[in-house]
């Protein structure tokens, strides 16, 4: 990995899925478009010929796909997804794309789902609305969660193989499942030792709180085997995703946090970064100072540009979005920071400079080395098109580029 330079550049989440990817799943039949897309951009990613022929030939198809077929879309798709972040940027850097990778999200239905589907214990209900009109399927825990399979393990695979850059691989925690799942099985035990003697005393918080911190504990001892297993297949870093870290706003909640970190890392031999988004509107200053606590944690990568205006300039004047990054200076953090500078929810782009200026003043405010900030989008790229996603991505990629050379 070129890690030694300044300002190195990673992918964050997932990546959309083109229509040649979601339709045979959803017994929609394709249509010439589709495969003209994937032939066109497999071609401007610089998919070999070879593969390139084989989708052809399999899309060409049209509907009514087999189960190994299917899979065998997906591993494009994933396919598609790296070299999507190995090519991007207009190639004013030595070398185009970003330094850490991953496979986009192609191989999962979404960073709940498909965890939710593969951990006993859990029974779907119904679905909730997340964001820009996208859908999940909200889950409840009706019995301790067990483990009944590793969901990341086929994909991970398949990303060693299709590869050129060095991968991580992101895991959703269990903060964030515990949050958008109902938990009935563990608040009823809680509500059972409120009516027992020894628990009369119980506060509705206190219950609410207890049950979701034996729900979160108990799920971290699950994720930490799928963990223990990937790293034994070869994977060097694991990116614990916590969307949810912010979510309760309490001091014990926050505690929580870094209490689930911890407990499902300990005893592995790996690189362990996290990733949160869209804190409350006073930002993340309410993880601090317990998130320094995460033993074995050597990046947070957090989201900025959500909030920031599209000005240039390195004043905080004009980086309104990214004045949360003073805690880290305040708290005395000189390790690894992911600096998100692409807001991912709208399909406006940010000028080139402004993106370069987002990186400086990151540089500027914090005490830590430009080797030791990488520069990302916000969060996952799922919502927007192949088009803007790919724009996007080169947007990072060239940022960083254009904030080295301010540097010299």
């Amino acid at each position: 990995m070129r890690q030694s330079k300044p300002f190195p550049t990673q992918e964050i989440g997932s990546l959309p899925k083109f229509g040649w990817r979601t339709k045979p799943f959803m017994k929609i039949r394709l249509d010439d478009n589709d495969v003209k897309s994937a032939i066109s951009w497999g071609r401007r990613l610089g998919v070999d010929e070879k593969p390139l022929n084989e989708l052809k030939g399999l899309l060409s198809k049209r509907e009514g796909y087999s189960n190994e077929e299917k899979k065998r879309i997906v591993e494009f798709s994933l396919l598609y997804a790296i070299r999507m972040q190995e090519t991007a940027g207009s190639g004013i850097s030595v070398e185009r794309g970003l330094d850490l990778i991953w496979s986009g999200e192609q191989a999962r239905t979404e960073m709940y789902q498909t965890p939710v589907s593969s951990i006993d214990g859990f029974e779907f209900i119904g679905r909730v609305r997340s964001f820009d009109n996208k859908y999940w399927r909200i889950a409840s825990i009706v019995r301790p969660p067990r483990f009944s399979g590793n969901y990341h393990m086929e994909e991970f695979l398949l990303s060693k193989k299709h590869a050129k850059r060095k991968l991580k691989v992101p895991v959703t925690d269990a903060i964030t499942i515990m949050a958008w799942s109902d938990n009935s099985h563990y608040v009823k035990v809680w509500e059972g030792r409120r009516s027992s003697s020894h628990g009369a005393g119980l506060s509705p918080s206190s219950i609410s709180f207890g049950a979701r911190r034996d729900f979160v504990l108990d799920l971290a001892k699950v994720i930490r085997r799928v963990i223990r297993e990937l790293v034994v297949a070869g994977a060097q870093e694991i990116q614990m995703d916590i969307p949810a870290a912010t979510q309760y706003q309490t001091v014990e909640d926050s505690k929580l946090v870094t209490e689930a970190f911890n407990e499902t890392t300990k005893g592995i031999d790996a690189k362990f970064s996290v990733h949160s988004c869209y804190p409350p509107r006073y930002g993340y200053g309410l993880l601090f100072p317990y998130i320094l606590d995460m033993k074995n944690c050597i990046r947070f990568s957090f989201e900025y540009a959500n909030r920031d205006s599209f000005n240039r300039g390195v004043t905080d004047d004009s980086r309104p979005g990214f004045q949360d990054l003073k805690l880290f200076r305040e708290y005395g953090f000189n390790k690894e920071l992911g600096i998100g500078v692409i807001h991912v929810h709208t399909d406006r782009l940010p000028a080139l400079a402004v993106v370069r200026d987002r990186v400086l003043y990151a540089a500027k405010v914090t005490d830590i080395s430009p080797k030791n900030l990488y520069v990302n989008p916000d969060c996952g790229l799922r919502t927007r098109s192949p088009e803007v996603a790919y724009s996007m991505l080169g947007l990072v990629a060239d940022g960083a580029e254009m904030a080295r050379r301010a540097l010299k």
